[in-house]
Parts: C-alpha cells; sequence; structure tokens
C-alpha cells in the first residue's frame, strides 16, 4: 500500500469503528442480564457491585463486550410475553410503508413537472420546497398541527403519513438526476404524439430505478426512527411506534432495552444492505451534473 494511501485508510477505519461500535455494544449488552447491567453501568448498589466502589464513594463503570453470563431470557420475554412490543412494531410498519410508497410514486412525477413542463412560478415553488426542506421537523410540527385540526385528523396516523409523503426531499433528489436527463428523448417522444405522461411513464421512469432506491433507503431510516410526530399526534399509549415505545422500556428492565433496540435494529439495517449501491449510485446521479 502506498505511503500517501495509509493516512486515509487509518481514518476511514477508525470512522467505521466508531459507527459500528454502538451497534456491538448494544447486541453485546443484550445478552447480558439486567442485573449484570445494572453492575457494570449504573450507579445502582448491588451485591455484586458493591466492592467497586472505592474509598470516596465513587462507582467505575467495569465496561465489557463479553457478557459475563450469556442469556437469551430478555428476548424470549420479548417474544412471548411481551404483546406492547409486536403492536409498536406494526404501528412503525403501517407508518413507513405508505410514505415509502406514497413518497416513491409522487416525488418523482413532481420532480418531472418541475424540471421539464413550463408552467408560471415553478422555481418560486420549488425554491420553497427547498426552504421546507432545510426547516427542522420541530419548526413545521406546528403549522403540521393545525392542518391536522383543519382536516379532522389529529390523533390518526394521517397526520403524520401526510406530511411525510410530500416532503420535498424526494422532489428535490429525483429533480437532480433529471437535470442530467437528455430533453432530445424527451422532444422526440413529443414529436411522435407522446404526451407528457407516456414520456414519464415510458422513457423518464425506467431511467429512475437507482435515485428511487437511494430515496426509499432514506425515507426509511427518517420515518422508522420518528419521535416528535408521534408524540405530538398520537396521544393513545397503544397506538404509538416502536421508537417511542423504546423509551418506556428504559425505565424498566436494562436487559429488555437491549433486546428491544437489537430488533429495532434489523428492519433498519437490512433495508440499508439491500439498498446500499442504489443508494450510492443514486445519490452520485444526483449530484453529478453533466
Amino acid at each position: 500500500m502506498a505511503k500517501r494511501h495509509i493516512l486515509p485508510t487509518v481514518l476511514i477505519a477508525i470512522a467505521a469503528i466508531v459507527a459500528l461500535f454502538p451497534i456491538v455494544f448494544t447486541v453485546a449488552s443484550s445478552f447480558m442480564s439486567g442485573t449484570e447491567i445494572a453492575d457494570r453501568y449504573t450507579a445502582e448498589i448491588t451485591e455484586t457491585n458493591a466492592g467497586d466502589f472505592n474509598s470516596s464513594g465513587i462507582h467505575f463503570v467495569r465496561f465489557g463486550l463479553i457478557p459475563e453470563q450469556p442469556t437469551l431470557d430478555q428476548y424470549k420475554e420479548l417474544l412471548l410475553n411481551s404483546p406492547d412490543y409486536l403492536r409498536m412494531f406494526w404501528n412503525s410498519v403501517l407508518l413507513v410503508v405508505p410514505v415509502l410508497i406514497g413518497q416513491c410514486v409522487l416525488a418523482p412525477l413532481a420532480a418531472f413537472g418541475i424540471e421539464n413542463l413550463r408552467w408560471k412560478y415553478k422555481e418560486a415553488i420549488y425554491f420553497t420546497y427547498i426552504i421546507v426542506m432545510l426547516m427542522p421537523t420541530q419548526i413545521l410540527l406546528v403549522p403540521n398541527f393545525i392542518v391536522a385540526g383543519w382536516l379532522g385528523i389529529r390523533e390518526n396516523y394521517l397526520a403524520i403519513i401526510l406530511p411525510a409523503m410530500f416532503h420535498p426531499l424526494g422532489v428535490f433528489l429525483v429533480r437532480q438526476q433529471l437535470k442530467n436527463f437528455p430533453k432530445e428523448c424527451l422532444e422526440a417522444a413529443q414529436l411522435d404524439g407522446a404526451g407528457a405522461f407516456q414520456a414519464y411513464r415510458y422513457i423518464v421512469r425506467p431511467n429512475l430505478t437507482s435515485v428511487i432506491a437511494a430515496l426509499a433507503v432514506l425515507l426509511f431510516a427518517d420515518n422508522w426512527n420518528i419521535v416528535d410526530q408521534a408524540v405530538v399526534f398520537l396521544k393513545e399509549t397503544f397506538d404509538n411506534p416502536l421508537s417511542v415505545y423504546l423509551g418506556t422500556v428504559v425505565s424498566g428492565d436494562p436487559g429488555m432495552f437491549f433486546a428491544v433496540s437489537v430488533f429495532y435494529l434489523i428492519p433498519a439495517l437490512l433495508v440499508f444492505f439491500l439498498g446500499q449501491d442504489y443508494l450510492a449510485e443514486g445519490i452520485a446521479l444526483s449530484g453529478v451534473k453533466a
């Protein structure tokens, strides 16, 4: 390996270790009993960690990734005796899937209309889209809450799904790729008598697979982790997604918390590994202008 490549490789390796460490820590801790986790990582005095306190009364964390007595009890408890977990899991699925379908259908259509059709104020509207995209979610909660009240959908999943379905991120990513799409193809289709929708369906849409797949991965990661929207719009505990349920588990058995966290990570990791090639390709195509 050339010397000039050593430093970048080391930096990338360090960044990878830092990024993967929380996952490894969570998985390892999920095989520890609640008592062992309390002994290792909390200030609670137990029979097994009382000797860890020094003369000044300070308890040092006994960090380690290898469980002293590995156990699957928390996984058994989670899968067999925790109906709340399964309900919250499906709540998350019910929130994420409509957003993915809606965005992957509507965002390319909107981006095509903005990029290739001529109509008044389209750039002003697109600029507004970008401004909204850059705003923190917490700022948008207030207008979303007001509009949800007008529509009568507060305390309903639609109050979360509809704003997410029309989030500007999808339009932005797809339009960036459409800037590279040869306009000659659309002009030729127009000369052959194809309308705008036909041109989109048969010419443009088949070339957007990568960016739409990349969009789906990003949307899944974003919406699988929603917390603020659920807390604001959903009042019934049994309607909450898994991301909110995690917060309630923290106050209970710590071993159960890590087990729930592992199951919570699995769908996101699967989606990422299945779509990582599309993610890299889609973002690259969206950022390169011919």
